[in-house]
C-alpha cells in the first residue's frame, strides 16, 4: 500500500505519471473481452414462465427459486467449458444476491444473475465480445490529477459489521452491503465521514459516494474508492483522484449499488473520473 508520505514525496511528474499508468490499466481491464462494456442485454425472468433471451438460444425458465435453461437443439453451449446436452437447473437461496452461472454459445455469454428486492428477482444478462460499446471505446473521461485531492484520512473499523439497504441503478432493485467501517477526513477545513462496505474480496473495502459534481460532470449513482483495509493503522489517506464510474454510468445492463445519502459530501470533488461518453441512456 502506497503511504501518504510517499505520495508526497513524489514530484508533480512522477504523481501524474503514476496516475495515468493506473488509469490506463484500469480501462484496459474495463474494456476486456467480457468486461461490461461487452454487455448487449439484460432480460428479467417471471415466475411459471418460459422465455427466450434475445442473441442467446435456449429457453430459460424460472420457477420459484429454481431456474432452467434449456438448450436449442443442434446449438453447442457449454458451462465451464464442457457440452450442456439437456437442460440443467440452478436452485439460489430466496435472500442471496448471486451471478449464479455462465453459459456460453460460441463467443457470446449468457450469464443468470439474482438480485434482490424486486418482484422478479431472476435475469440474463448477454455479454458480446463484438458488442459496439466495447469495439468503439475511446477511454473514460477524468480530471486531471491533482495531488490537492490526496487527503490525510484515518479507517475506523466497526466492531459489528451491519448490513445497509441501499438503492440500485435499477429503480425497483436494492442492495444489501455490509457496512464494515468508516473514513475520517477533512475537506476544506471541514470535518467528512463516509461509511466503508465490504469490497470485492477479503480485506478490500469499498466506499459509494456523491458530491458537488454527481448528475452534472460526473455519473449521478456514485463513484467509487477502493483501498485495503487489511490493516486499518496502515490507511491514512483518501485519494479522490482514483475514484472511479459504476459499471451503470456506461450501460443500462447493470445492477449496480448506489451510494447511500449518508455518502454525500457538500464540495465539489473535481477529481477522478468523469461521466463517461457511453451514457447515452
Amino acid at each position: 500500500m502506497v503511504s501518504y508520505q510517499n505520495i508526497s514525496s513524489q514530484s508533480d511528474r512522477e504523481f501524474a505519471d503514476a496516475w495515468r499508468r493506473w488509469h490506463d490499466d484500469k480501462d484496459r481491464q474495463f474494456a476486456s473481452e467480457y468486461g461490461f462494456l461487452s454487455v448487449i442485454g439484460l432480460d428479467w425472468l417471471h415466475d411459471g414462465e418460459t422465455v427466450a433471451v434475445p442473441d442467446f438460444p435456449g429457453e430459460w425458465r424460472q420457477d420459484g427459486d429454481t431456474v432452467t435453461y434449456t438448450p436449442q437443439s443442434g446449438k453447442v453451449v457449454t458451462v465451464n467449458t464442457l457440452p450442456l446436452n439437456g437442460p440443467r437447473g440452478y436452485i439460489t437461496p430466496t435472500d442471496e444476491d448471486a451471478n449464479v452461472v455462465d453459459i456460453v454459445y460460441r463467443d457470446v455469454k449468457a450469464e443468470l444473475i439474482k438480485r434482490i428486492g424486486g418482484t422478479d428477482h431472476y435475469a440474463v444478462r448477454v455479454r458480446d465480445p463484438q458488442a459496439p460499446k466495447r469495439l468503439n471505446f475511446k477511454g473514460t473521461p477524468y480530471f486531471e490529477p491533482n495531488r490537492k485531492w490526496v487527503v490525510p484520512a484515518t479507517y475506523v473499523p466497526y466492531e459489528t459489521v451491519t448490513d445497509v439497504t441501499v438503492d440500485a441503478s435499477l429503480s425497483y432493485l436494492n442492495h444489501v452491503e455490509q457496512a464494515i467501517g468508516e473514513l475520517e477526513f477533512e475537506l476544506d477545513g471541514k470535518p467528512q465521514r463516509l461509511v466503508v462496505f465490504q469490497g470485492h474480496g477479503a480485506g478490500r473495502g469499498l466506499v459509494l459516494f456523491r458530491d458537488g459534481t454527481s448528475g452534472k460532470e460526473s455519473y449521478g449513482g456514485a463513484r467509487v474508492l477502493t483501498f485495503d483495509v487489511t490493516d486499518p493503522k496502515s490507511v491514512d489517506h483518501i485519494d479522490f483522484n482514483r475514484a472511479t464510474n459504476l459499471p451503470c454510468a456506461y450501460s443500462q445492463y447493470c445492477t449496480c449499488p448506489l451510494a447511500p445519502a449518508s455518502n454525500t459530501l457538500a464540495v465539489a470533488v473535481t477529481a477522478g473520473e468523469k461521466l463517461p461518453a457511453e451514457h447515452d441512456f
